[in-house]
């Protein structure tokens, strides 16, 4: 029995130091694949170590390698997709090879190229490095490994296309001013301009040295300018400082050049035509300068040239108008200024016009126009003239009424379309025409009609309304009679004036036996 339990006990205990055993071989196992990778060293060779596609590690080759694919745009987001366009580009089985890599464990890839680089890519346990082996660097005479200068000479390559390729002329100064690189639009004027002579180093100067600073209008003569037509091509030249040199860009410019003489003609065309204009002219710009102006303008204001050439502002010149007395005096004259100078916020139109009557006796009309683009024309015309004659013909107007309302005789004028133009008061007091107060509504035929039913004879009034037509008559006026309602008899007598108008007039011959309301009138008005 004590046996059996004895046996049973040494069973018992072999089994439990199986089982630790087992366990501890296994944590030990189990340890050593939980190992974290190793940190990338320095080394020669570029290698990356990635999560997934995140890369968690790097050496200095590498790093420089993935800033040179940063700097050049390779396709791609991040740093994995990056590489791997990259990478693929030599190593064409690289997607292959990452497939079956958990399988695998190492792979290793040549370049299909020069055989001379080399890809290997471990798996340790989910991580993943890849080491990119450059055959020629490892000895150390390439400080920069191939793949980092390949994506240079890439972006080298697009430079180079970019400056061959550009419609512009690019070249590089020495400190003496030789030509020393030159892009293929310089050439080509280098060679057009030497006509067939051997080109060499350095290339002869197109254009003279200068200083650097912005760019500057140059004119260069045209090869066989004479037979195109043309005598110089212009370019915008503009010059930097750099480390060896000076760079240089010259633009093409024939079409600004060209837009700018036109615009210079222009101006001239119309500074000639505004010279002989009598009507004073000021043009100011968007910052209210004065930009052009015209001699009437001087003429007109007094103001000195040399005053006007120092572009003054607007305000400063409506004070020199001021205080040559050409200007008139408002009570607020700080108000009246201000309106003009904001005229398009003050004006409805954004127009300005006014009469000025001055103490020497001028008058001007001034008006003021702003454009679209800011500028501000203001013109200055002399209307004493007109004045004066608008003044003269209207007193002789009124000098003839009052003559003509003296007369004893009604007499109405028409004109020659018919429009009635002038009456005197005895013309008022005999006839009410409709429309009378204004003139122009009574016409000739109108009238007829009415004196021929107040008065009969049809015939006579035929022959006044033959006075209206061109070319009528001789000049003799027509006389004739009409008989009123109350017995009243008038002598009528229609003439055709010189500038073609008709005159008729209604003088009293006898009164009545009872006399009317309206022969009173005229006795009393006598």
């Amino acid at each position: 029995m004590q046996t059996t339990f004895a046996f049973a006990l040494v069973l018992v205990g072999t089994s439990v130091l199986t089982v630790l055993a087992s366990l501890l071989i296994f944590g030990a196992l189990r340890g050593a694949g939980k190992r974290s990778a190793p940190p990338l060293g320095v080394g020669s060779d570029a290698a990356f170590l990635f999560d997934g596609q995140t890369l968690i590690d790097t050496n200095t080759r590498g790093a420089a390698l993935l800033e040179s694919l940063r700097k050049d745009g390779t396709e791609g987001g991040d740093e994995w997709s990056r590489l791997t366009y990259f990478l693929a580009q030599d190593f064409p089985d690289l997607a292959t090879a990452l497939a079956d890599l958990p399988l695998t464990r190492r792979a290793r890839l040549v370049a299909g190229d020069d055989r001379r680089t080399e890809l290997v890519m471990d798996w340790l346990d989910g991580a993943l490095r890849l080491t990119v082996i450059d055959a020629l660097a490892e000895d150390g005479a390439v400080v920069l490994d191939r793949l980092s200068y390949r994506a240079l000479q890439e972006e080298l390559a697009l430079l180079r296309q970019i400056t061959e390729a550009a419609p512009l002329l690019l070249w590089r100064e020495g400190a003496q001013g030789q030509v020393t690189w030159a892009n293929d639009a310089y050439l080509k004027r280098v060679t057009e301009a030497g006509e067939g002579t051997t080109m060499t180093w350095p290339l002869p100067a197109l254009f003279p040295r200068a200083e650097a600073g912005p760019a500057r209008r140059t004119g260069l003569p045209v090869p066989n300018g004479a037979r195109k037509g043309t005598a110089q091509s212009w370019f915008d030249v503009t010059r930097v400082t750099g480390e060896d040199g000076m760079l240089v860009y010259a633009l093409p410019a024939d079409e600004a050049y060209q837009a700018e003489r036109t615009k210079r003609a222009f101006i001239q065309t119309l500074t000639k035509t505004f010279a002989t204009l009598p009507i004073g002219l000021a043009v100011f710009d968007r910052t209210r300068r004065l930009q052009m102006f015209n001699p009437a303008l001087t003429d007109l204001t007094g103001l000195e040239p040399e005053f006007l050439l120092s572009r003054p502002g607007i305000e400063g010149f409506l004070n020199r108008m001021r205080d040559k007395r050409v200007l008139p005096e408002p009570r607020d004259y700080r108000s009246w200024a201000r309106r003009l100078l904001d005229i398009e916020a003050s004006s409805p139109g954004g127009e300005f016009e006014e009469t000025w009557t001055l103490g020497s006796g001028q008058t001007f009309r001034v008006s003021a126009n702003p454009h679209p683009d800011g500028a501000l024309a203001f013109l200055i015309e002399d209307i004493t003239s007109e004045t004066h004659l608008t003044r003269n013909v209207r007193a002789e107007m009124e000098t003839s009424q009052a003559v003509l309302n003296q007369l004893d005789e009604a007499i109405a004028v028409f004109a020659s379309n018919g429009e009635l133009l002038l009456t005197n008061s005895a013309f008022t007091q005999l006839w009410t025409l409709e429309g009378e107060e204004s003139l122009g509504a009574v016409t000739l035929p109108e009238a007829l009609a009415n004196w021929r039913e107040a008065g009969g004879d049809p015939a006579f009034w035929a022959q006044v309304a033959t006075l209206a037509r061109p070319g009528s008559g001789d000049g003799a006026p027509l006389a004739g009679s009409m008989t009123l309602a109350d017995g009243e008899v008038l002598q009528v007598t229609a003439r055709r004036t010189a500038t073609g108008a008709v005159m008729i007039s209604f003088a009293t011959t006898n009164p009545p036996a009872q006399e009317s309301p309206r022969a009173q009138v005229l006795r009393a008005s006598a």
